[in-house]
């Protein structure tokens, strides 16, 4: 009875060490940001994070993980664009960006894709753009993922632009108010 109460107290015990082995990750998420001010003002706005392990913290995609979100709200249609990128000198340093995506309440807006044409792959670089499909007025959620590579940490920057885009009403005055010119134009020209 004594052999068996003991190997069920290391059986115990070992797989509560194993339990503690496989912890889940460690979510490093940083609170959300609004952006929507610095789109107003300036049509632009940068992006930023910056991760350091505490103690007792693993690198790595098993170990840790982010998932910055920044949101801002447009009134209007406009064009937009965005990049964020973290520099990786070797596999095992910095950030290891994964996603990059624009978001609305119906779901995923615009995926981001590495920018290779433009950028080496030690840049990380992310790109997001609307391309011929401007956003629509709303409030949208920018993300971006990844994990901390090595124990020294790492950061990421980026930047996002929102341009108005006219309305077709607008086109419809200007193309209105040319031609009310060059009626004008042709009758003076007529008179004299």
């Amino acid at each position: 009875m004594h052999k068996i109460l003991k190997s069920l107290f290391l059986t115990a015990v070992l797989s509560s060490a194993s339990v503690g082995a496989h912890a889940a990750p460690v979510d490093l998420s940083h609170a959300p940001v609004d952006l929507t001010q610095d789109l107003i003002d300036y049509s632009s706005s940068e992006l930023s994070g910056s991760f350091r392990l505490g103690a007792g913290q693993l690198a790595g995609a098993g170990n840790n993980f982010f998932s910055d979100k920044f949101l801002f709200t447009l009134t209007g249609i406009h064009d937009f664009s965005g990049l964020a990128t973290s520099l990786k000198p070797s596999a095992n340093s910095g950030l290891t960006l994964t996603g990059f995506s624009l978001s609305n309440a119906s779901g995923v807006v615009l995926h981001g894709a590495l920018d290779l044409l433009n950028f080496t792959a030690q840049d990380q670089a992310w790109v997001l753009n609307s391309g011929k499909a401007p956003l629509l007025e709303g409030t949208y959620f920018l993300q971006v993922d990844g994990y901390v590579a090595s124990a020294t940490g790492g950061s990421y920057s980026g930047n996002i632009s929102a341009s108005a885009v006219p309305e077709a009403q607008t086109y419809a005055m200007l193309l209105a108010g040319l031609g009310l010119m060059g009626f004008v134009a042709r009758r003076r020209k007529l008179q004299a």
